[in-house]
């Protein structure tokens, strides 16, 4: 069979599965249960989906819907218990873990992120400007992108190119980073406007351990994971996993790069990161309630520790998409009106992050269609 007919194909059994499974959900429905289950229908029919699920937190109580399969070539429905790959919005933890530190005295935003490194690093800044921890959080270090640099990674015949560069990352050390650290300047001097850089996050992780004296992973599962009753996301039981599938629904093996713990590299699944989002939506702790204040400022909105955070209908909204080589994600919070949603797939494609983003927004409007009294737009 040809790759052209082999991906209708697929599109065909993924969109049968998506219209005859029934989603599953732990609580009574909500009001708006047959047209959040159509949205998520629709989706997985649109972007050519695999599987995808999706957490709903609505002032107390919880729903969970999903939709198609964990596999191209199985029948499994995923479940609110599927791993997914949450790529940046694992940026969001490591922002929440910085806001705790600030909390408690072990940092200050003001302090210059060599500071907390184990060398000077004179070279992280530029025009006279230093990179500080506050730089880190609201994407404003103007650091590059990768460390190392996917554009100058070659393809490996027979090999897809997304496959190369997860290897390329999961061989990569701690050591070699640091190391490679000495040899990158901010591209222009920190501050102005965000712009993504996975490093920048990366030196967020290893600042944090040398701030708390121990692995990164150790942090996240004492100061997040467990308070919250949350499974590891970096070591998931691999019966879980979810397969992540490129554009072109190629397979892709679990992408497991420790040194991209704090900038993409988390794995839950969406019971999980909704326990982490409904925390944060609350915004009792005053960790969250810092991490939830801009770090770099519009007149509309702004970046707090890495949520974006603007105006909608339903009040203030902070929210995060992420992505790896084989699944999309978004996360986003509506404190204000009490809600918070969490969708995870196993697809990476062009637009599907807009798309998620779209969707989120369309369920907390069926849900909470009246706007709160001095809200946003």
């Amino acid at each position: 069979m040809k790759a052209g007919s082999v991906k209708r194909a697929s599109v065909l059994i993924v969109a049968l599965m998506a219209a005859l499974l029934a989603p599953a959900i732990t609580a009574a429905a909500p009001p708006a249960d047959a047209q959040i289950r159509a949205a998520g229908r629709q989706w997985i029919i649109d972007n050519n989906g695999v599987g995808l699920s999706i957490g709903i937190y609505d002032d107390g109580q919880r729903w969970f819907y999903n939709f198609g399969t964990q596999q191209i070539d199985g029948n499994r429905l995923p479940g609110k218990d599927t791993v997914y790959e949450i790529g940046a919005i694992s940026r969001t933890l490591a922002g929440q873990l910085l806001a705790r530190a600030v909390v408690e005295g072990r940092a200050n935003l003001e302090d210059e992120v060599a500071r907390h490194l184990e060398d000077s690093y004179p070279n992280l800044e530029n025009g006279g400007e230093k990179v500080r921890l506050f730089h880190l959080v609201s994407s404003t270090s103007h650091l590059i992108d990768n460390i190392p640099d996917l554009t100058q990674v070659r393809a490996v015949p027979g090999e897809p190119l997304p496959l190369t560069h997860q290897r390329v990352f999961e061989q990569y050390t701690r050591t070699e980073f640091l190391r490679q650290l000495t040899r990158v300047m901010p591209r222009r001097p920190p501050g102005g406007v965000p712009v993504n850089s996975n490093v920048g996050a990366m030196v967020l992780g290893a600042a944090l351990e040398k701030i708390h004296g121990e692995p990164y992973e150790n942090i996240l599962a004492r100061e997040i994971e467990k308070p919250l009753r949350m499974a590891s996301g970096v070591a998931p039981p691999a019966k879980l996993l979810a397969r992540g599938y490129t554009e072109d629904n190629e397979p892709l093996p679990p992408f497991m790069a420790k040194t991209q713990y704090a900038s993409m590299g988390l794995r839950y699944s969406a019971e999980d990161l909704l326990k982490f989002a409904a925390w944060q939506m609350v915004e009792r702790d005053a960790s969250v309630k810092l991490a939830h204040r801009p770090t770099w400022s519009t007149t509309d909105g702004g970046v707090a520790f890495f949520w974006i955070v603007g105006g909608s209908p339903q009040g203030r909204r902070l929210q995060h998409a992420g992505n790896t080589f084989g699944f999309s994600s978004f996360c986003d919070l509506y404190p204000e009106v009490k809600v918070a949603v969490v969708i995870l797939s196993n697809k990476a494609a062009d637009g599907a992050q807009d798309s998620l983003r779209a969707m989120s927004a369309k369920i907390v409007g069926l849900l909470r269609p009246d706007s709160p009294e001095g809200s946003g737009p």
